[in-house]
């Protein structure tokens, strides 16, 4: 079987010229960050990942082969890495993002069963309901849990409103004697000796998972540092949250009011009964960041079996912003001009 060769456009950080050297795929593949590969001929790779950086950049391919791929490839949200500039339109063949509508997905995490078998994210997932109790491993640990919640946070100001929801939620929180502990870049206070897992799995009950944008299948690996912590993750963003983690293990903020959300988290704090069946998921699931096999191995087998022509997407802009999206290419100026009027989001929160 001949190798497919495929060009990684940009750069990542802290990655030499192979990218993924050890990778592990059924089917032969080189990639590659060196452009200077096939003696700076981009037309001989096979395809071509670009990441959300091309989407305003001056610098792309001169010359392009029929046959070759362009593939768009991002874990950033469309609300933060929006396709603003109209050469975007009918210029990628594949799509490979965390969307679950993309050609081929790369998700943060994957929910499999206890046997290996992949589950989530789809959008046909049929979740199961274990009728036995939470493990005693689990109890043990949860019985040693003292605090509401903790929030581990870099990005200060993000447009999804998830601080102003939070403010409010913290109010009604203190009158059940209840806190949310902010800790990270946005706060003064930092984990105890770094080590921010041991600390939210030994002290706390709650982990308040916000987005900080709101986009389709945007569930990024916050909610992770509740799951592999035992903390239930409070989840706040733009996702259909049951495409992507078991029922029943996690709140969604997004349309509860925070008082009603505070009076939830103080009931199941209180009662054990409530705050267990928050870990039944555990008989039947496990939640992993490890990925197999590696969506860039799914990209490799695509290569090397495309059975018909993957002409560019002549609506690419449309299909990733979606059709409110456009307004993200607003100037910062205008967004400076009318935050007040489109970005006040308090009087949904009182």
């Amino acid at each position: 079987m001949k190798s497919k060769y495929i060009l990684q456009w940009t750069k990542r950080r802290g990655v030499g010229k192979r990218v993924s050297p050890t990778l592990t795929c059924s089917e032969l593949c080189i990639f590659t960050e060196d452009k200077g590969h096939f003696d700076g001929d981009y037309t001989k790779f096979d395809a071509i990942i670009f990441n959300e950086d091309i989407l305003s950049a001056s610098e792309r391919p001169i010359k392009r082969d029929p046959s070759q791929m362009y593939i768009f490839n991002t874990l950033e949200s469309s609300h933060t890495a929006p396709a603003c500039d109209v050469h975007n339109d009918g210029y990628f063949n594949w799509t490979f993002t965390y969307r679950l509508d993309s050609d081929i997905v790369w998700s943060y995490f994957q929910v499999r069963s206890l046997k290996g078998q992949l589950v989530a994210p789809s959008v046909a997932v049929v979740w199961k309901h274990s009728s036995h109790p939470v493990k005693k491993k689990i109890r043990t640990i949860l019985k040693r849990k003292r605090k509401a919640a903790a929030w581990l946070v870099s990005h200060c100001r993000a447009d999804s409103l998830r601080d102003d929801y939070l403010t409010r939620l913290q109010e009604h929180l203190f009158h059940f004697s209840l806190n949310i502990d902010v800790y990270g870049d946005c706060s003064k206070r930092k984990c105890p000796n770094d080590a921010c897992d041991y600390m939210i799995r030994k002290d706390y009950y709650f982990y308040m998972a916000f987005e900080n944008s709101f986009a389709d299948d945007y569930v990024t690996e916050k909610i992770l540092h509740g799951y592999k912590n035992y903390a239930v993750p409070i989840v706040y963003g733009g996702a259909n949250y049951s495409r992507f983690l078991p029922l029943g293990s996690y709140i969604n903020a997004r349309g509860m009011h925070p008082y009603n959300l505070a009076y939830k988290m103080y009931q199941a704090i209180k009662n054990r009964d409530i705050y267990l069946k928050y870990f039944k998921w555990t008989n039947l699931y496990k939640i992993t960041s490890e990925l197999k096999p590696h969506p860039l191995c799914e990209v490799c087998k695509r290569l090397h079996h495309m059975d018909r022509e993957y002409p560019a997407s002549k609506y690419f802009r449309l299909w990733w912003n979606r059709p409110n999206g456009m307004r993200w290419c607003l100037s910062d100026q205008f967004w400076n001009e009318t935050s007040n009027v489109n970005l006040d989001g308090r009087h949904i929160f009182n």
